[in-house]
């Protein structure tokens, strides 16, 4: 079965709100921070479901609605119904079940609600959410589409770029300009106690080591 067609009866309007859901299900959640009106290209965000094994997709905006373009939902429609069956054993329209969004939400609400993940899209100028993410102690601060949007510095935080953790979970910008050498138009970070061991296996530890002191 596709999964297209099944995601338009995906959203509630009994759902709890974001604070009641997050305090509950959090610890096993990626949150999509300001995730706008219309969910669309979260390619990424289901690679790090998958690769966290997490339970739940959740968006929150202040805006009165959260829809979804069954046709701008994805980039890659057909590796993402791919990579989804292989979660869901063969019933990738299982996914519905999994989304939860939480319009008329402001990011402030989440101080110290727990969560896995989080994600930063589009990030409008002027709005710094570093001490609500840090609150949160996700595992991994993934910001992408950087190009004219305000950019979470998470240095000395408690989080260190990531380069590594970019390629091992095959994160791919759906705008790949580069903003500086090297960078592709996303940045991923990784709590520092959370799961280095590539760092630690990589014979390019030291240079890893030094570029998480002076960049990351």
């Amino acid at each position: 079965m596709s999964l297209m067609p099944q995601l338009s009866s995906a959203f509630q309007d009994d759902a709890p709100s974001a604070v009641t859901f997050l305090g509950l299900y959090g610890h096993t959640s990626i949150v999509s921070l300001g995730c706008g009106s219309l969910l669309n290209r979260i390619d990424n965000h289901i690679r790090l479901m998958a690769a966290l094994n997490l339970t739940f997709y959740v968006g929150i905006d202040q805006v009165s609605e959260v829809n979804l373009s069954p046709t701008a939902l994805f980039s890659d429609p057909k590796g993402m119904e791919k990579l989804l069956a292989g979660i869901y054993r063969d019933e990738p329209q299982r996914f519905r079940e999994a989304l939860q969004v939480f319009p008329f939400t402001w990011v402030e609400e989440l101080w110290n609600l727990p969560c896995a993940a989080v994600v930063c899209q589009r990030v409008e100028p002027d709005c710094r959410w570093e001490d609500i993410i840090v609150s949160m102690r996700p595992k991994l601060v993934l910001q992408e589409d950087l190009h004219g949007c305000e950019r979470q510095q998470l240095r000395g935080r408690g989080y260190v770029r990531s380069w590594l953790k970019v390629r091992g979970y095959d994160l791919q910008p759906f705008r790949p300009w580069p903003i500086f050498p090297g960078e592709k138009n996303l940045v991923l970070w990784r709590r520092q106690d959370f799961d280095d061991e590539e760092v630690e296996a990589s014979r390019w530890k030291v240079l890893h080591r030094l570029g998480e002191r002076f960049i990351g």
